[in-house]
């Protein structure tokens, strides 16, 4: 076990690896403008926030250009990753044009896109945003819910994706 040096003020390096030992969950935030272009970005930032309203959020760095893009839409989708979708992860984690190319998808009731084989995909509006240092908190007030209790999940620790190691159990 390492030792870890308390200080005053904490580096970001040293707030990286502490939190770094928390794991996550993975979703991919998605969106579709009403000219049909579509957006997307992988988050492991994600968390519920209220139930009543029903309210979930996740946090975006100020720097990103998906988000630039997603935060102009009011509603948008929460895609909740499943253990086997780790590609489909790294895929919209990077930039590019064809991040969609090859990947299933439906629209849900609102039009906005839900990736096939995830665990749960949660359509939302956005209900408010504030500032968190160097992170974006956006929060969403939810629609409408489908999930899949029979699968496991992607997580995300100590800087990479890992999964369950024992079975997952409705």
């Amino acid at each position: 076990m390492s030792e870890l040096v308390l200080s005053e003020i904490a580096s970001p390096d040293d707030l990286k690896v502490s939190i770094g030992n928390y794991c996550s969950g993975v979703v991919v935030v998605t969106a579709q403008a009403s000219d049909g272009a579509l957006y997307a970005m992988t988050c492991q930032s994600f968390h519920s926030l209220s139930l009543d309203p029903p309210l979930v959020a996740y946090f975006a760095g100020k720097g990103s250009r998906s988000y630039a893009a997603l935060r102009r839409l009011d509603d948008y989708a929460i895609n909740v990753l499943a253990e086997d979708q780790e590609e489909l992860a790294m895929r919209f984690a990077r930039s590019g044009p064809d991040k969609w190319a090859g990947t299933g998808w439906t629209s849900d009731r609102f039009g906005q896109p839900h990736l096939h084989g995830c665990i749960a995909n949660i359509s939302c509006r956005t209900y408010a945003e504030y500032d968190g240092g160097d992170h974006l908190i956006h929060v969403g007030r939810v629609n409408a819910i489908t999930h899949d209790a029979g699968k496991a999940p992607l997580l995300f620790f100590r800087s990479r994706f890992t999964r369950l190691e024992r079975a997952v159990s409705g």
